[in-house]
């Protein structure tokens, strides 16, 4: 299948607002590129300020050319899906990063993961470094846009193999006219890395995202983050009381060089006005905090690549190819054929058996309507609900990933009316009222043969 220009061979991930699938472009002379496919929900393409957030997020993107910002490529509509063309980032995200090592030291009866303060330094610098080009992005008349990201966490960066640190996502950017606009009253973000007054949802600039950064950098000092793990009263409480001297208590314990502790707690004032004035200005003092330790950079990158690499063998590539999840699904030409598949489980294959054991009687009774009935199965009934929200709770090692097991539905109706032109990827926790089910028709989802479970 493709999407404009791009053939899609697999897919990546899936969020609460879109999935990401890899793609493949192929031109003369034997030019072939891999990009990272951005695919909105069609089931939200539809919805007031969803569309208009998603073409924010590329209008912002594409402004920003940055080594440590994702790149944007492309913007289109193709087979009535909303995407984006990004940069194909081989690594692993610094939450990989986190839950992988924290099982290493589980099994071996250590204490929370944690990089070095070296390492942990040169990871936020880099991040420090790419967030500084997003604030600063300009628009096509050179006027400043006032970008704040208000999304910053372990999840939203990741590790290449040379130990790179890249922002991945401007989901939730907010930037100066916008067209999509946050309802009034709605909380954006992850609570346990949001700022106090973010969390007070009042107006937010630069030194709001440098408060982010800073929480992910005293994660990965000390293994834990700085007001809580989850999305609960104490967690927010925890945040808006933003307790210097709980903080500082908490680093000295986990013994963190003064330089790297001063720098941290910099960053988690909670005035904004106490903080550095600009994430350019957290990055240069991470750097000078690292050239008077003493730290090999060159020694720090190279351990980081290494240990992406590591991990990234471990887990797989980026690509997580899955197996044809329906069983019966639709040919172009309207006639119904089966899917041979070695991934369905044998309960799903004989309940198939059995279903197509009477499709051939029925049409042996001549009962023609109910056969139609019977054959009209819709494809997004036998694919995995995913999950994914971002003010959602965490709820394991990937908490915006969440995977419903496979469950079979009762056979529909005969319809009457067409079936719409896009139906949706993925569905989210809000799952659709009774009424939207019944309005989705039988045609078949060109992406189908590339969802399952998510690449975690």
């Amino acid at each position: 299948f493709k999407l404009g220009r791009y053939a899609i061979t697999g897919k990546i991930a899936s969020g609460g607002m879109a999935t990401v699938y890899r793609g493949r472009l192929e031109g003369q002379g034997g030019f072939a590129r891999e990009f990272a496919i951005k695919v909105i929900h069609p089931h939200l393409a539809a919805a007031e300020g969803f569309r208009d957030r998603f073409y924010d997020e590329a209008r912002v993107a594409s402004r920003v050319s940055h080594p440590n910002v994702v790149a944007t490529i492309d913007s289109d509509f193709d087979h009535g899906y909303h995407f984006l063309v990004l940069e194909l980032i081989d690594g692993i995200t610094l939450r990989q990063l986190q839950v992988t090592g924290q099982e290493r030291t589980t099994a071996l009866g250590e204490g929370p993961y944690r990089l070095e303060a070296g390492e942990a330094a040169r990871v936020v610098c880099d991040a420090a470094r790419g967030l500084h080009a997003v604030h600063t992005t300009v628009d096509e008349s050179g006027d400043a846009m006032e970008v704040v990201h208000r999304d910053l966490s372990p999840h939203n960066l990741m590790l290449d193999m040379t130990g790179r640190t890249v922002l991945i996502d401007l989901g939730l950017a907010k930037a100066r006219g916008q067209l999509g606009h946050t309802q009034t009253g709605v909380l954006c973000g992850k609570l346990p890395y949001m700022s106090p007054e973010q969390s007070r949802i009042e107006p937010l600039d630069a030194r709001s995202d440098v408060f982010s950064l800073g929480s992910v950098l005293f994660e990965l000092a000390t293994g834990l983050p700085p007001f809580g793990d989850d999305h609960t009263p104490n967690t927010l409480e925890n945040l808006r009381r933003c307790d210097s001297t709980r903080l500082s208590d908490l680093l000295s314990s986990a013994r963190i060089p003064t330089w790297l502790n001063q720098i941290i707690l910099t960053c988690l004032r909670a005035q904004p006005d106490e903080r550095y004035p600009s994430a350019e200005a957290l990055a240069s003092a991470l750097d000078e905090g690292m050239r008077r330790a003493g730290v090999n950079q060159a020694s720090v990158r190279t351990k980081l690549a290494r240990r992406t690499r590591e991990i990234h063998s471990l887990i797989g590539p980026t690509l997580n190819p899955v197996p044809l999840l329906p069983l019966i699904a639709a040919d172009p030409t309207g006639s119904y054929k089966a899917l041979s598949t070695t991934w369905v489980r044998p309960w799903i294959r004989g309940l198939a058996l059995v279903g197509a054991g009477a499709m051939v009687v029925l049409v042996a009774l001549g009962i023609r309507n109910a056969a139609r009935s019977n054959a009209a199965i819709p494809t997004e009934q036998w694919t995995p609900t995913l999950s994914s929200d971002a003010l959602g709770p965490d709820t394991g090692a990937e908490p915006q990933q969440v995977v419903i097991p496979l469950e079979p539905a009762p056979l529909p109706a005969a319809r009457q009316q067409p079936p719409p032109e896009v139906e949706p990827l993925e569905a989210i926790e809000d799952e659709p009222t009774p009424a939207k089910r019944k309005r989705v028709g039988t045609k078949r989802d060109p992406l189908a043969e590339f969802k399952g479970n998510p690449y975690d």
